[in-house]
């Protein structure tokens, strides 16, 4: 789980922008974060670009995942201002997607343990 983690952080902070092309300067998890805290940002960061670029279907799986965590929610909110951006990003956003949801069982089972999220806030177990 570590690995992949650092995968996806790296490919957020690398891809030229997957995950904070939109966001723009000064947005993203803060640096005092932990890396799964970050990574947990991320996953809501591309669930709300794959809700910009409409592919719906892999949007429902990713906001699946983000809504587990308080982190996650709160990388689904950077995008909301950007709803007109597509494009270039939105292959981007699809591949890093793609790579994050073959590990979709593993990073329920993660954060379903992390997470109480029955009050309809998510809070550290």
């Amino acid at each position: 789980m570590r690995v992949l983690t650092a995968i996806c952080i790296a490919m957020a902070l690398s891809s030229g922008g997957t995950a904070y092309a939109a966001a723009g300067a000064g947005h993203g998890p803060s640096d005092s974060w932990a890396e799964m805290q970050k990574f947990e940002y991320y996953l809501g960061d591309l669930a709300g670009a794959l809700e910009v670029c409409r592919m719906y279907g892999m949007h429902a799986e990713m906001r699946e995942l983000a809504s587990l965590t308080p982190y996650g929610a709160i990388g689904m909110q950077a995008w909301a201002a950007y709803d007109d951006i597509r494009g270039g990003v939105c292959g981007r956003v699809r591949t890093a997607a793609k790579s994050v949801l073959g590990d979709k069982d593993k990073l329920l089972d993660y954060l379903r343990a992390k997470y109480d999220c029955r009050s309809g806030a998510c809070i550290e177990r």
